[in-house]
């Protein structure tokens, strides 16, 4: 049996209202070859990497629970399975072993007494991974694993970008991946033990937390040696330093750099409610008005918040999301239409998703966004689309752009499948569905045709059978592997059941309404055992679904299950 991988699904990503960086992520077969490489040399690489390196790093004892103490909380929300979901909170945790760097950074500035701080920043720096270094790199740490790493680089040479006239250029990594993350770690091993032996003949200190590195001295002089040490290895890496964003801060301006109290105490206060199974009401008013009390301190948001402010800002979302509270709804709203940054509208999709109150609101803003005239990154519209997928009541102007994106051919295929799958959430008439049918069988790009099954589930079980058979005998793999499962939903009593357990043992009406479309295809089956397990537990359901299109679509489920 060969393996050959599958080409990356790529998105630019936006960084700022005028720059992206590549986005890309992985097909699931790829994603298991890559882990499954790692977990063979990670470990044997980890122990190359000096202790004054935080991020990335292998856990011991990590059966089942992942290889590092990092985890990537996914950016392209239209990748996460089920399975992967498992393994990431429902708020953010970006907050890992971040906090240790920043407590050692400012005991060496406080305690140490070192005054000075080179700051910097690298360039595009997955970008600019050469391959060629990458795999000499790894042969001087690993000389006797040559075949698993000029496999590996065989696999990283096939995923690299298009340069210019199409032409492949055996530099960059893809980002948003685990083993990613890891090898950019290692990749920068070089600048790590020359600045160990530079620190032995001058009194340095250095940190580094993947590219960003962190050099505190006693002296000017020693700043300055070190600013040049920086860029002479990391040119040696064929990375460049940028330098509008190299500073030597000294004294005060070191603490105003990466010292902020308010992160320091708003992590404290979430942490500590995190430990609370319940909290009483004096306990949450407590609690609410302590982060209220930082949100009103965050500079910048009549404006656009950046920096070490935005870090602060997305921090006291996941606060505020842990009781579901709305007190941040109008600030995110207006820096998500502000600011296209990508962690922040990452952070603002959960956020909002997960609210209770003021989904009207929510929902007219956001078709707003989507309306207006301004240009908005494919990446924004599709993360729109996706919000609106968890508001009760969608604007009629919503329905008709979303109609209208996906019916542009041009438009990103993120796009467009977002919008396809926010068109089928709705319950529809036959003439509807047909019209779906038509707009499905024309398609050519194969993930927008993914939105549209989605859609096709709520097909009549004749015609559902049909196209499930017609899809298992695709051409592409993607689209087998769905009709495959849509097959066994309609055919395997152990499998239908094993999914009717999964989306109802741990019940929120955010899960349903995800995964209704196999409700819809589990509906058709003829397994009576099936059916009747499903029609228990869809009226259970009923009593806590509150979305007004998740309820039509219950009862006609209901409707249907009770007939047969």
């Amino acid at each position: 049996m060969s393996y050959r991988p599958k080409p990356l699904l790529t998105i630019d990503v936006p960084k700022s209202s005028l720059s992206v960086r590549p986005g890309s992520v992985l097909e699931i077969e790829d994603k298991i070859v890559l882990f499954g490489i790692a977990c063979l040399i990670a470990p044997l690489l980890d122990r190359k990497l000096p202790g004054n390196v935080y991020s990335w790093r292998v856990k011991e004892g990590t059966k089942g629970k992942g290889l590092f103490h990092d985890h990537e909380i996914l950016k392209f929300p239209f990748l996460k399975s089920r399975t992967i979901r498992k393994r990431i909170e429902f708020v953010e945790p970006w907050y890992g072993v971040w906090p240790r760097f920043i407590q050692d950074l400012e005991y060496a500035y406080e305690k140490e007494g070192y005054q000075f701080l080179v700051v910097s920043d690298i360039v595009a720096y997955f970008e600019n991974i050469d391959l060629d270094l990458l795999r000499n790199l790894l042969l001087q740490y690993l000389p006797r694993q040559h075949r698993i790493i000029n496999f590996l680089i065989s696999l990283l040479e096939y995923w690299t970008w298009p340069a210019v006239h199409r032409a492949s250029a055996p530099r960059g990594i893809p980002q948003g991946n685990e083993v990613s993350s890891f090898l950019g770690n290692i990749y920068l091993l070089p600048l790590d033990r020359a600045f160990i032996a530079f620190a032995k003949r001058r009194d340095l200190k250095y940190l580094r937390y993947m590219d960003d590195i962190k050099v505190l001295a006693r002296d000017m002089s020693s700043a300055r040696d070190a600013l040049f040490l920086m860029n002479e290895e990391l040119r040696s890496l064929r990375l460049n330093i940028q330098g509008s964003k190299t500073r030597i801060l000294q004294g005060p301006e070191i603490r105003g750099e990466f010292i902020d109290d308010r992160l320091h105490a708003v992590n404290e206060i979430i942490m500590k409610v995190q430990k609370k199974k319940t909290m009483t009401p004096a306990e949450r008013t407590a609690y609410l008005a302590d982060l209220k009390k930082y949100l009103s301190s965050v500079r910048g948001r009549k404006g656009i918040v950046r920096g070490n402010e935005l870090r602060l800002f997305r921090r006291l979302m996941t606060g505020f999301t842990l009781p579901r509270h709305s007190g941040m709804v109008r600030p995110v709203l207006d820096q998500v239409e502000r600011n296209p940054d990508s962690a922040l509208l990452g952070s603002s999709v959960r956020y909002l998703r997960a609210q209770d109150r003021n989904l009207k609101k929510i929902a007219e803003r956001v078709a707003g966004f989507l309306t207006q005239d301004g240009g908005l990154f494919p990446y924004q519209k599709a993360n729109f689309f996706m919000i609106l997928r968890y508001m009760r009541n969608i604007p009629s102007e919503a329905w008709k752009e979303a109609r209208r994106q996906v019916s542009i051919k041009k438009n990103h295929w993120y796009v467009r499948q977002q919008a396809a799958i926010l068109i089928g959430l709705k319950k529809m008439s036959k003439r509807e569905v047909d019209a779906v049918s038509r707009l499905y069988e024309r398609e050519e790009n194969t993930e927008v045709k993914r939105g549209w099954i989605i859609a096709l589930s709520q097909l009549p079980r004749e015609n559902l059978e049909e196209i499930t058979r017609t899809l298992i005998f695709a051409a592409d793999p993607k689209l087998q592997r769905v009709g495959r499962f849509y097959h066994g939903l309609l055919f395997d009593r152990a499998k239908g059941m094993e999914q009717v357990k999964s989306i109802f043992n741990n019940f929120t009406e955010d899960t349903l309404l995800e995964w209704f479309y196999e409700v819809e295809v589990l509906s058709k089956t003829k397994d009576t055992h099936i059916k009747t397990t499903l029609l228990k537990h869809l009226r259970k359901a009923r009593r806590s679904v509150r979305r007004p299109l998740l309820k039509d679509r219950v009862e006609q489920n209901l409707e249907r299950l009770r007939e047969h």
